[in-house]
């Protein structure tokens, strides 16, 4: 087993980022890890497979101290941080490569983790030409090959679409079946479906843990978490209060028998639809042989929800509406002007991709001084998107090198915010973040919109966003396959298949409940 003892680490001598953490995760056993933005869960995860070292305290597995990465496989957050290889097949073979095995063994160990993560067929391609969710699946499919004892998952769903999310949750109720271990660090409430502990951190502390159910019944432990606010979480705890009991996997029409109020669902009513219209018209652009998109043509006003499988086009179509990606045919207009490079503000899939001065406040002020305003201006456009994101003041002279994943997404997003351009291309914005910040993200969202910006927001949480878009567009192998209206796309499922897409859980709860929108 996984043996922490009152372990402590900190990344410099002033603090510490885990503060006296005792835990014990048993083989076959998968415990969630839940907690805010910089509450220490990546550091936890990473000491407990050895990539870290604990500045005081223990960290044992199965009784030994060196070594614990060949017991104790992790998955990073990023798989950019993780891939090595430049072909898919031999980044899925370097680890058991290192492991010493046989030629065959490699070979169908290799294999067998493609195909388990559904990746099998793109296994002679460039690991540069995947999608962020592609390549998370291959991350996953690396440490896979490697049969480790133990399985650390770093938010590891944040960049995967919900089918892929399906089959990652397959191969970890497999793995925990023949007895893995598994610590799932997680910002979502679904990750609780199938899990045998809860676990909560905050502030680098071990504060709560016990059952799923239990965790749904503390106000304490939901307050802590950061969860108290998700609306899927308030709607389980009612649930749980009445007798439900969290099944393996996510059941929407388990839980509608349980569900008294349909109007805990959102439904999707869209926001106001804002003054400016970024569109692209017969967008076609290829990658060597790949298509990413072919003869795309769209017009977004208000919050326009770009959705589709890894892979399906999203982010290329993003980079062409920002203009910081030429087509090979057809173009992109901001109110019917030809986008140039600045004319549309874009916050990449990775914000630290686009950070790079010394400090948090010089980054997000760096946009407002490159167009043009004076010193006290840019410092106080950036102080005012800081607060917004809430970038709070103790970050601002910081490195935002320093920062969790989740605060480094905040700043990135606060940089693009600082500028204020009448037209916003938001890549994955929540990826990584906890329910508290999504929520916050999606009110700037609205605040744009209202102030007249057009905002493309390229999502695999479309439950999230539905209920404040203005209407939602669907990709599926670079085609524009569907254009719905906010209500339809919060309330019915085949749509999404219409893209390949599994639905997102709350559009398959509202389903359950009888509340399938107009076709």
């Amino acid at each position: 087993m996984i043996e922490l003892g009152n372990v402590a680490f900190g990344y410099s001598s002033a603090s510490l980022a885990v503060d006296g953490v005792s835990l014990v995760v048993g083989p076959g056993e998968r415990v969630v890890l839940l907690g805010r933005n910089g509450s220490g869960k990546s550091t936890l995860g990473r000491l407990m497979n050895g990539s870290l070292v604990p500045r005081a305290g223990s960290v044992s597995v199965d009784g030994q101290r060196r070594e614990l990465a060949r017991l104790v496989g992790y998955v990073r957050q990023d798989p950019r941080n993780q891939i090595v290889s430049a072909v898919v097949s031999d980044e899925v073979a370097f680890g058991p490569r290192n492991l010493g095995l046989s030629r065959e063994e490699v070979l169908r160990r290799t294999e067998d983790a493609l195909s388990t993560c559904g990746i099998a067929h793109l296994g002679d391609r460039m690991t540069s030409e995947l999608s962020g969710g592609q390549q998370q699946l291959l991350a996953i499919a690396g440490v896979v090959a490697m049969r480790p004892r133990y399985l650390v998952l770093d938010e590891v769903g944040s960049q995967l679409d919900d089918a892929a999310r399906l089959r990652v949750s397959g191969i970890v109720r497999a793995l925990v079946g023949q007895g893995v271990g598994v610590v799932d660090v997680a910002h979502s409430v679904e990750s609780l479906f199938g899990a045998d502990r809860v676990a909560v951190l905050a502030s680098g502390r071990l504060v709560w843990q016990g059952a799923p159910e239990d965790f749904l019944r503390s106000d304490r432990a939901l307050g802590l978490s950061g969860l108290a606010s998700d609306p899927l979480a308030r709607a389980l705890a009612v649930a749980v209060a009445a007798g439900y009991r969290l099944p393996a996997e996510p059941d929407p029409e388990g839980l509608a028998s349980y569900a008294s109020a349909p109007s805990r669902v959102s439904r999707g009513e869209g926001s106001r639809t804002g003054t400016h219209e970024l569109s692209c018209a017969h967008v076609g652009t290829s990658y060597d042989d790949v298509r990413a998109l072919d003869d795309v043509s769209l017009a977004a006003r208000g919050l326009t929800l770009v959705l589709g499988r890894s892979g399906s086009g999203k982010t290329t179509l993003g980079g062409v509406l920002a203009g910081v990606l030429e087509p090979d045919e057809g173009g992109a207009a901001l109110d019917g002007r030809p986008v140039r490079v600045g004319d549309v503000g874009l916050a990449l899939q990775r914000p630290e991709d686009q950070l790079f001065c010394d400090t948090v406040l010089d980054d997000i002020a760096y946009g407002p001084r490159q167009r043009g305003l004076g010193e006290d201006a840019a410092l106080e456009a950036a102080r005012e998107a800081a607060s917004l994101l809430g970038v709070g003041e103790d970050l601002l002279e910081r490195s935002p090198f320093e920062l969790s994943g989740g605060q480094m997404r905040r700043v990135a997003l606060a940089g693009v915010v600082a500028c204020g351009r009448g037209a916003l291309v938001l890549d994955e914005p929540t990826a990584g973040l906890d329910a508290e910040s999504r929520q916050e993200l999606r009110e700037v969202a609205r605040g744009l919109v209202e102030r007249g910006a057009a905002v493309v927001v390229i999502t695999h949480d479309a439950g999230e966003w539905l209920g404040d878009a203005t209407s939602v567009a669907l990709l599926r192998e670079g085609r524009l396959v569907a254009v719905a209206d906010p209500a339809r796309a919060a309330s019915d499922p085949v749509l999404y298949e219409t893209a390949g897409l599994a639905a997102p859980f709350s559009v398959r709860l509202c389903a359950a409940l009888g509340e399938v929108g107009d076709a």
